[in-house]
This record gives C-alpha cells, structure tokens and sequence, in this order.
C-alpha cells in the first residue's frame, strides 16, 4: 500500500470511527434508542406564507412555466371525501411538503434546478399537538380543527357494571400497501387534453377533481 492510500484509509478511519471489516457507527442509533429520532411523519410544519418569490427560477434558461395558486384556472382545492386540499398553497402551509408551486422545463434536471430557486417566506406557527385542545383552539384548518363528529347510541346509557375504566386511548392509521409506488405521470395528449398515467382505485373520481381545478 502507497503512503496516499495509506493516508486516505486513515482519514476514512477518522471519519467513519472505524475502519474496513468493522461496524461504523451509526449516528441514528442513539436518539433511536432513546426515543428522540424525528421520522418523516414526526416532521410538521404549518406556517403563514410572507412571500412566494419566482425570479430565480425564471431567470435559470430552459423554463417555460412556473405556476402558482392564482394560475389555477379551475377549483383552486380538490379531494376525495372533502375538497379541502389546495392545489397550490397560497396563504398557509399546513405540513413540509405541501406544494406551493410547479415547473416545467426542457429537461427534468433543470425543473428541479428552478424549483428549488423558488424563495419562500414563511411565518411559523406554534404548533396545534393536543386533540382536546384542539375541540376549542382557534380553527388551523379552513373546515375547522374537528372534521367530523358522531354520536353512538346503543343500549341502555344509564346502565352500570361492577368495574368502571376510563382513559385516552389512540389508534394509529393503518393503510393498504399498493402494488406499484404511488406516484403519477401527466402527458399532453394528441387531442389537447391529458393523458394520465396513475396508480388509483379511482379513476372517475380522480379525473372529476382534475377536471374541476
């Protein structure tokens, strides 16, 4: 082994805190242990839109569109049950994530280039974690903090056992597992419309909502 391979090695060493044939260590492991690792779900944020600034990625050559709420022609929200999600967020962003705008270009590298020039002003918020605070809290959803509410009558409501038992109980959401990733393609068609190429148990309802915005 050559003295600049021999340097290399040990600076990766350093680095890594271990060498080749052993375990590195992982930086994850400790707050996982401890229970403090953020995953993508415990990652929220809802904050007040400032100003939405479109210059940089205007100036970056090959973008043909940028667009934002006010270019939505249609239904400026949509959804399955409710249509309450945005097409584009415009006043708030109620998670990380949520789409504020798009951009189409020659190639997909330069879209990503331009996207990520989009400068975005946020105010955050302080954030809404208790459910029972919530019942009373100011609204941080357009629909309000309680989307449903329903009473169950069955049996006699006066009725008493020998053993009463009272607390909070959560469940958490369980979802279906989809074949191919969900994720979808739209291409301009030969006839002006939109071809689009999707994963869905709802084709019809998902080209109503399109339709609509």
């Amino acid at each position: 082994m050559s003295t600049r391979e021999t340097t290399t090695t040990d600076t990766l060493d350093r680095t890594l805190g271990a060498g080749i044939g052993k375990s590195a260590r992982r930086p994850d492991g400790g707050p996982k242990a401890r229970g403090e690792f953020a995953f993508s779900s415990d990652l929220e944020a809802s904050a007040t839109i400032r100003h939405i600034d479109l210059s940089g990625a205007w100036r970056i050559p090959g973008v043909s569109v940028v667009l934002t709420a006010g270019d939505v022609p249609g239904r400026k929200t949509y959804g399955l049950d409710y249509p309450d999600q945005p097409v584009f967020a415009s006043d708030v962003v109620r998670y990380a994530g949520e789409a504020i705008a798009a951009v189409a270009a020659d190639h997909p590298v330069t879209a990503r280039l331009a996207a990520e020039a989009i400068v975005v002003d946020y105010d955050e918020h302080e954030p809404l974690v208790d459910s029972e605070l919530a019942i009373v809290a100011e609204p941080i959803h357009p629909l309000g903090n309680v989307l449903f509410h329903q009473k169950i009558r069955r049996g006699d409501p006066n009725a008493t056992g020998d053993v009463t038992v009272e607390g909070y109980y959560q469940t958490g959401m369980q979802d279906q597992a989809f074949m191919g990733p969900e994720s979808g393609l739209a291409v301009p068609g030969e006839d002006g419309g939109v071809d689009l190429y999707i994963a869905t148990q709802w084709l019809h309802v998902d080209q109503d909502q399109i339709a609509a915005c």
